[in-house]
């Protein structure tokens, strides 16, 4: 993508370079300064990309629903100053001109939750920072939601709770907001840093906007995938394929579902760092039990020979889950068309779980084998952290004798999808 030229044009340059000789002569870095100025040195805030990432697809997903959105100036002063305080930012598209944008003045009567003005920059005041939730709570609810520079919390009654998967049927996914946190550092458009993904500087399109705004939202969740191949170098045996499969959760305390939310900000903790409020315990081995197929799911493991034609697991999308610490999952399936001299059963296979070899069927039983952490560590108990993919890799290395390798690698869920590229004025 090509960065876009900032405050390129004399017209701009005339704009801050006003702004900031209104602001030196003054003394003062009040809104109201800026708001009294003369109409030439008026830069307003706006709105102009945003953006929720999409794992499945690694694509931006464009937002085309109504946020919330709060601001605050001075953020290197000891007490920043609000500029927006739980401000409803609109989507409007107009289809016969073929344009979208952002608005956030208005009025109640104009559907707005309450009266909005139109807020400017202060050149006096930067580095500026917005905290945004994704979508907009009801009109009626929106109060019980804190949107500050030190807190965000949202009330008990938000609910997030996790997936799972029975024969490629995927159960609904309940995660109704997204969130995300950027930092203007300066007037300039280029420097805007997506403090939800390592404080990055956000890439945006190229605007006739003098200074405008791009929300990257991100998921207060975590997401698991499973990939399945044979790294069998060799000849294979005629017919090799896999089914009934169970993943499964098998660590204490495993958690499926979260109501509230809440996150201290600082310098040092942002709002993806916060805990849920209340969190319900799987309380069943039926609700530990992520992935599951029968003998009609089959992955043909002489086609799925590498990382690219890997099986799924059949949930291509991956599944939802609670951020949590410790979990750890075992593994069983069936491998048919394996021929060996005899039965057999191993009972130390990855610290766990038992490998057993029927020779009547030429099948051989992998149960509750532990996925383990590549990271050279073999650590079973793994940390699925907010807004993280975690790809659990199994892959088949050898048939004589069979050996598997269970291994999990983690990926920012930013890092997959990229820069936010939603032009909305297209």
């Amino acid at each position: 993508m090509t960065t876009p030229k900032l405050l390129n044009s004399k017209k701009n340059v005339r704009w801050w370079l006003g702004a900031l000789m209104c602001a030196c002569l003054t003394g003062c870095s009040a809104d109201s300064i800026v708001h009294e100025a003369t109409e030439t040195v008026q830069v307003p805030m706006q709105f102009y990309q945003t953006a929720v990432s999409h794992a499945a697809t690694r694509y931006d997903n464009s937002l085309k629903t109504d946020f919330l959105v709060s601001c605050y100036k001075g953020m290197a002063w000891a007490a920043p100053q609000v500029v927006m305080n739980n401000y409803q930012v609109k989507y409007s598209a107009d289809g016969w001109t073929n344009q979208s944008r952002w608005e956030y003045v208005g009025t109640q009567t104009q559907g707005y939750y309450k009266d909005q003005i139109q807020r400017y920059w202060d050149v006096a005041a930067f580095p500026y920072e917005f905290y945004g939730v994704s979508p907009c709570p009801a009109p009626a609810v929106i109060e019980s939601f804190t949107l500050t520079d030190t807190e965000f919390a949202m009330p008990t009654t938000v609910e997030y709770a996790y997936q799972t998967c029975n024969n490629g049927l995927v159960s609904e996914a309940v995660e109704p907001y997204y969130v995300a946190q950027v930092r203007c550092e300066d007037v300039s458009n280029a420097n805007d840093k997506d403090v939800l993904n390592n404080a990055s500087v956000i890439e945006k399109n190229a605007s006739a906007l003098s200074r405008y705004v791009a929300m990257p939202f991100h998921h207060l969740t975590s997401k698991v995938c499973f990939l399945l191949y044979n790294n069998y170098k060799k000849q294979l045996p005629e017919t090799l394929y896999l089914n009934n499969m169970q993943i499964k959760a098998v660590s204490d305390d495993f958690v499926v579902a979260g109501r509230g939310y809440h996150a201290q900000l600082n310098n040092s903790t942002d709002m993806l760092h916060g805990s849920f409020k209340e969190v319900t315990t799987a309380t069943s081995e039926a609700q530990k039990l992520l992935v599951q197929t029968d003998g009609s799911k089959q992955c043909d493991l002489k086609q799925a020979v590498d990382l690219v034609h890997a099986y799924n697991c059949e949930c291509p999308n991956g599944l939802l889950q609670i951020p949590q610490q410790n979990v750890k999952l075992t593994m069983s399936f069936e491998i048919h068309g394996v021929e060996y001299k005899e039965n057999f059963t191993n009972t130390t296979v990855g610290g766990g779980g038992s490998i057993t070899y029927d020779k009547a069927t030429k099948t051989v039983y992998y149960n509750n084998v532990p996925l383990l952490l590549g990271d050279g560590n073999n650590s079973s108990l793994i940390t699925w952290a907010p807004n993280t993919i975690n790809t659990y890799v199994i892959k088949i290395n050898e048939f004589y004798p069979l050996t598997v390798d269970f291994s999990a690698e983690l990926t920012p869920w930013a890092d997959v999808e990229g820069s936010i590229n939603t032009n909305l004025e297209q």
